[in-house]
């Protein structure tokens, strides 16, 4: 099996300067410029990097007993110790993995902004190294996930696109879908690459689910909450497909999550479970405003979407036909389906 040639340039044993993102140092280099190294690495510096600056073993030795710098991994080592921030962890954990790792999962998230700083960190290698991972690190053995790794990102971390399927595929499916939401609103990637690389994961526990979650945030969605809602309650009960995220009055800058533009029906959906005070008022002054132009407003929360999906579709499916809509609902596959019992009276 062929493996991925960027591995040569991420070993932390030899002396090179890498052609990519990554910080550059030669076999032999001044005190200065270790030192500018270690800066670029949060503070960090490995053994054989040490050497190439001219601190011998011994020196090192005596700065770890000294307190000067502290050992974080076996040959990796911090030069200044009152550094806490996790860049400088993650960099020793990719270090101490050696030739051929990058930063995988929620530490590659947090690094794309799409995550907080995790506890653990998880680092990907070549399938044919075994390392044992070090306190704090996670290490996944995946040569198909190196090859997402863009070199000129440092610190190097698998592709977001692979990223995100790869999250998803520990989470549950909203979190799952709001991850990639969050990608996509952000501009960092679209649905169809996330798609794309999705339908490439043979065995992927959500290939289905999120497969159709991020067909409907290609349409616009912009939540889970609204992507629930499509799924939930829109389509299993044949109702009309609205159009999300529409200006509802440009003058105010205000959007809809969802429009039926046709019969003048505006849906607010709202995740928030208690919705009060300076909130609701907004809502209350946007509803007036929309009802002045003409719409009726619909609004649902989170437990309406998430728990009473069949009852929401009834409720929105009457509003619709007193609004013009001579369609037919039809029911969903719950036994209990409240529209089933109205769409057949």
């Amino acid at each position: 099996m062929n493996h991925p040639a960027r591995p040569r340039w991420s070993s932390p044993d030899v002396g090179m300067a890498p052609p990519s993102g990554a910080p550059m140092w030669k076999p032999r280099m001044s005190r200065s410029e270790v030192m500018r190294l270690a800066e670029e690495q949060s503070g960090v510096l490995t053994t054989a990097q040490s050497l190439a600056g001219g601190i011998t073993a011994r020196r090192i030795d005596g700065l770890v007993a000294t307190g000067r710098w502290v050992r974080l991994h076996r040959g990796v080592y911090l030069t200044q110790p009152g550094r806490r921030e996790w860049a400088t962890f993650a960099v020793a954990a990719l270090l101490a993995a050696g030739s051929g790792a990058a930063l995988s999962h929620t530490s590659a998230a947090h690094l794309y902004g799409l995550a907080p700083p995790p506890q653990l960190v998880h680092v990907v290698i070549p399938q044919h190294r075994r390392v044992c991972a070090p306190t704090g690190v996670v290490i996944i053995r995946s040569d198909a996930a190196l090859v997402s790794v863009d070199d000129f990102a440092w610190p190097w971390r698998t592709g977001l696109e692979r990223t995100v399927i790869d999250i998803a595929r520990t989470v549950s499916l909203d979190a799952a879908v709001a991850l990639a939401t969050r990608a996509t609103q952000r501009q960092l990637t679209t649905p169809e690459r996330l798609r794309a690389e999705l339908r490439s994961r043979k065995g992927h526990r959500w290939t289905r689910e999120l497969d159709a979650a991020l067909q409907v945030v290609a349409d616009g969605a912009e939540s889970t909450l609204e992507v629930r809602f499509v799924r939930q309650v829109v389509r299993p009960h044949g109702l009309p497909a609205p159009r999300l995220q529409v200006m509802a009055h440009a003058g105010r800058g205000w959007r809809a999550d969802a429009a039926y533009e046709q019969w003048g029906v505006l849906v607010e959906l709202d995740g928030r479970l208690g919705h009060e005070g300076a909130g609701r008022l907004a809502d209350a002054r946007r509803d007036r405003s929309a009802a002045g132009r003409g719409w009726v407003t619909v609004r649902a929360g989170w437990l309406d979407v998430a728990t009473q999906p069949c009852e929401l579709a009834a409720d929105l499916a009457k509003v619709l036909s007193a609004r013009g809509w001579t369609g037919a609902t039809r029911p969903c596959r719950r036994t209990e389906c409240v529209v089933r019992r109205t769409s057949t009276r």
